[in-house]
């Protein structure tokens, strides 16, 4: 029973400096809107690796709501800066998490589609990476 006191003791001060903790099947992401591109890159990475776990459950509303943290309280605090190195890759990977993949996950497309999706957009995660690594 003291464990999820000391949970929401965390949360509490999390939200204090100004930070937000989402969780869904027990595990705890931070929104970075305030950290450094390379920080929200991995934030991407891992929710997208979340949304695969979730999909292949068939947890599709959770898979979903990843897919939507993972675009608007991550993605989108990179696209300035990105849109400044390469503008091509900042829309391309806006449109396949923020619509392909999104529609793909909310339709329940088969996991070979989901796949491929995720692939490519990992890609394009990596060399959005390589990008904020030799700016």
């Amino acid at each position: 029973m003291m464990r999820p006191k000391y949970i929401k003791c965390i949360y509490l001060f999390l939200a204090i400096v100004g930070s937000t903790i989402i969780t869904l099947s027990g595990e705890n992401y931070i929104n970075a809107q305030d950290d450094d591109p390379l920080q929200i890159v991995s934030n991407i990475k891992n929710l997208l690796n979340q949304t695969m776990t979730e999909y292949k459950s068939q947890n599709y509303t959770g898979a979903s709501e990843l897919v939507d943290i993972a675009y608007i309280d991550n993605y989108e605090y990179i696209e300035d800066q990105l849109k400044e190195l390469d503008k091509d890759l900042m829309e391309d990977t806006e449109i396949m998490i923020r619509e392909d993949f999104s529609n793909a996950v909310n339709d329940q497309e088969s996991i070979k589609d989901i796949n491929a999706l995720y692939t490519q957009i990992k890609n394009n995660l990596d060399m959005i990476e390589n990008l904020f690594k030799n700016k």
